[in-house]
């Protein structure tokens, strides 16, 4: 119980700095999985969207829940997982027009490829977006960009949208299965733009 309570409530990490190396290296894992191994690109894509999840959860619900700090602890391995689920995000979109003997950067000039309504249209958003994300995702970007840099990073929260109207879209039958991760994230947003908490820390009484 002690070590769930340091983990959990007083957010301390064994071996955080060793646990942060290995997950960046285990966020290139997607690269591999691609030229040796057979998995279907639209595996790619769910995993994606599912570790992306993940991401725009973290921080509002390290503000919401203050008095848990492992949440906390976890903001700073966004990189980590944002690297990993932007790559599973790149590789579905590539890998979707290789199937088809297609080059994707060619056909983001395609003008069959853009309509509002359409599923294509949104993927390749993202693709876009998640390009920009992925290549500036280095400490070399961050020395020339700057203060700019973190401007470039807030690129992932129109990257979940496009990625949420594109997965809406391909599955219209079940659109509940991105409307309720959105609609739970938004709300968890605006909880934390407006600075309402849960489970606060208990005050010390003299």
């Amino acid at each position: 119980m002690h070590f769930v309570n340091k983990l959990i409530i007083q957010g301390q990490i064994p071996y955080f700095s060793r646990i942060k190396k290995l997950l960046l290296i285990l966020s290139f894992t997607p690269i591999p999985l691609y030229f040796f191994t057979d998995i279907y690109f639209g595996e790619y894509g769910d995993w994606g969207w599912k570790v992306l999840i993940a991401i725009m959860l973290i921080r509002p619900l390290a503000d919401v829940l203050p008095r848990i700090s492992l949440l906390h602890a976890l903001v700073p391995l966004r990189k980590e997982f944002g690297i990993f689920s932007g790559l599973l995000i790149f590789i579905h979109s590539y890998a979707f027009f290789a199937n088809k003997d297609q080059n994707i950067f060619i056909q983001l000039f395609n003008a069959n490829n853009w309509a509002p309504d359409k599923a294509l249209t949104w993927g390749i958003l993202g693709f876009i977006t998640v390009f920009f994300l992925l290549a500036t995702s280095n400490n070399l970007s961050i020395k020339i960009l700057k203060r700019n840099w973190k401007n470039i990073q807030r690129l992932a929260y129109p990257l979940f949208f496009f990625s949420a109207i594109h997965i809406a879209l391909v599955n219209r039958e079940n659109m509940w299965k991105v409307i309720i991760p959105v609609t739970i994230i938004i709300i968890l947003w605006l909880m934390a733009h407006f600075k309402v908490t849960l489970l606060t820390k208990e005050k010390n009484h003299e």
